[in-house]
């Protein structure tokens, strides 16, 4: 499996880090770094304050270490830590995220911050076996594409915009899911779907999924070019 890599502009994805253990959810980081995101903990670099990214990701415990909004009024952070616990009055804070953070969350945001057309949720190439069915009508397909909001399906009928069918595909480890799930378009014999309100044992299994196999694409050393633009997509 593989991560979707639509040829787009390159933008700057430089990130600080300045973290506690778990600030953020298992396997976050190697999942941003295969999503096409630089990560730097200053832990790990002490010279990263010479040249600090213009991102933060940063736990609210840490927040001090900072430079003041005075000295670097042009960074943007995503402050993790719970809501009484995250100090206000930095017009710098784009987000507050309670910990752990979740990769779907760290990512909507990185998106609304760095890319030109932001995308809400990280998306995973597959060949995952399913169906739909609607009233007594059922098309074989496979889910080409995973994200924990919706999926690209080739069926053996074609689906109409606008059908809501019961969606269900079996998830490598996780086992069958079901959910309703809308048909939002359809392109060269593939439809597009949006879940439609997913039960939160099925959202989560997907979460889960693509985080993994993000992670497992980043140790198995992707190409860089096509991690660089692997955020990108329609």
């Amino acid at each position: 499996m593989s991560v979707e890599a639509p040829p787009q502009t390159y933008f700057d994805r430089r990130i600080g880090l300045r973290l506690m253990p778990r600030s953020l959810a298992p396997r976050v980081i190697p999942a941003l770094e295969a999503l096409g995101y630089s990560l730097h903990d200053v832990d790990d670099d002490p010279e990263l304050d010479n040249d600090p990214p213009s991102v933060w990701i940063v736990d609210d415990r840490r927040q001090a270490e900072l430079p003041t909004i005075e000295e670097e009024p042009d960074l943007r952070l995503l402050v993790v830590g719970a809501p009484k616990l995250t100090r206000s009055g930095d017009d710098r804070i784009r987000a507050r995220i309670p910990p752990p953070a979740r990769l779907s969350t760290i990512f909507s945001t990185l998106q609304a911050i760095l890319e030109r057309t932001p995308r809400r949720t990280p998306r995973i190439r597959t060949q995952l076996p399913a169906r739909c069915i609607h009233s007594d009508r059922r098309a074989i397909g496979a889910v080409l594409s995973l994200s924990e909001g919706g999926c690209l399906m080739r069926t053996s009928k074609p689906l109409r915009k606008g059908l809501r069918v019961e969606l269900q595909f079996a998830l490598p480890e996780f086992g069958l899911l079901t959910t309703g799930a809308e048909c939002c378009y359809t392109r060269r014999g593939d439809v597009g779907m949006e879940f439609a309100d997913p039960a939160v044992d099925v959202r989560q299994s997907v979460a889960q999924f693509v985080t993994l196999q993000l992670a497992e694409l980043d140790r198995a050393g992707a190409n860089q070019a096509y991690r660089s633009n692997a955020i990108h997509g329609s």
